[in-house]
């Protein structure tokens, strides 16, 4: 129930992180809510509330490369399983694959990619998850290419090994000596 006007999106985490977020409206009746609701207690603790800036950075990298049906979903929780992922990206249309690159523990990296059937789905999913946070932590949503592929992002994590920018006779020189005890 909306203490201040009609309510358009209240995104919610399964687990209390302390903070939430809660769509309106309008502007209006989002500054009305603030004020009958500022400094009410609700579970022993006082609420404070505040108008959230918009991430423009998003809406940015959303226009400027060039839109496909596939997404990279980036700071993806560690706990977020892959039903997750697909009953959040799952309702804006139908998915063509959701991937989850593991680790070598079995983990997933901590990002997705979100194929989409049509551009059409994968727009309104940019669109509306673009503020969305999971597990408390904001997923970052961008336009894939084509070449992002977790071929392509495991050449790139080989860069940064160390020996990726040696030299090929340094690069195979034994690291290790062999101590042999006769």
């Amino acid at each position: 129930k909306s203490a201040g006007g009609q309510i358009n999106n209240e995104k919610l985490v399964k687990q209390s992180m302390g903070f939430g977020f809660v769509e309106f409206d309008s502007e209006a009746s989002a500054k009305k809510a603030i004020f009958n609701l500022q400094g009410q207690a609700v579970a022993g603790h006082s609420l404070e509330l505040k108008i959230a800036k918009g991430n423009s950075s998003s809406s940015k990298k959303t226009s400027s490369k060039k839109q496909s049906t596939k997404l990279i979903v980036r700071n993806v929780p560690f706990q977020a399983s892959r039903t997750e992922i697909l009953q959040l990206f799952g309702s804006f249309g139908q998915l063509k694959t959701v991937r989850l690159p593991k680790k070598f523990d079995g983990g997933h990296r901590g990002f997705a990619f979100v194929q989409f059937t049509g551009k059409k789905e994968a727009l309104n999913a940019m669109k509306s998850l673009s503020q969305t946070h999971l597990y408390g932590r904001h997923l970052v949503l961008e336009w894939a290419d084509d070449k992002d592929d977790i071929e392509t992002l495991r050449d790139k994590a080989k860069r940064g090994l160390p020996g990726a920018g040696l030299s090929q006779a340094s690069a195979q020189a034994p690291r290790n000596k062999k101590i042999r005890f006769d």
